[in-house]
């Protein structure tokens, strides 16, 4: 694939972040919040272009949100190129929710589950995104 992945995020059923990284080449401070506004924002519209990204979505049946930042380049974007990544996305969440130390998410709205801390999660999004994995976690 030679889409760049920019953000990677994963939200809760409230829409309360499970997981966001940026994979772009500025981080930190505004540019990560960035990412954290764009995640939300793309809840209400899953298919959203701005002027150096467009943000995809995909939720779960379990109503998991899953959404993806992509540079806008030359290159086409092609569905099938983005299905590929969220089907790679959807993978390492149900391996990562298959570790039997990891608490599910509760039936109880009032109950927020609590965000993914795991360095092998981390990892495998760093992976899919095609950079280095980051330090720290678990």
């Amino acid at each position: 694939m030679s889409l760049a992945v920019l953000s990677i995020a994963v939200l809760g059923r409230q829409g309360n972040p499970l997981f966001l990284e940026s994979y772009s080449q500025r981080q930190g401070g505004t540019a990560d919040l960035k990412w954290h506004y764009a995640a939300h924002t793309a809840l209400d519209f899953f298919d959203e272009r701005g002027e150096s990204s467009s943000s995809y979505g995909y939720q779960t049946n379990t109503r998991i949100n899953f959404v993806l930042a992509l540079a806008l380049a030359d290159a086409v974007i092609r569905d099938v190129d983005v299905k590929t990544i969220f089907r790679a996305i959807h993978n390492a969440y149900i391996a990562h929710l298959s570790n039997p130390f990891t608490a599910a998410e509760s039936d109880n709205p009032a109950v927020l589950a609590a965000p993914i801390r795991s360095r092998k999660f981390a990892a495998a999004m760093a992976a899919i995104a095609g950079r280095a994995p980051a330090t720290g976690g678990e």
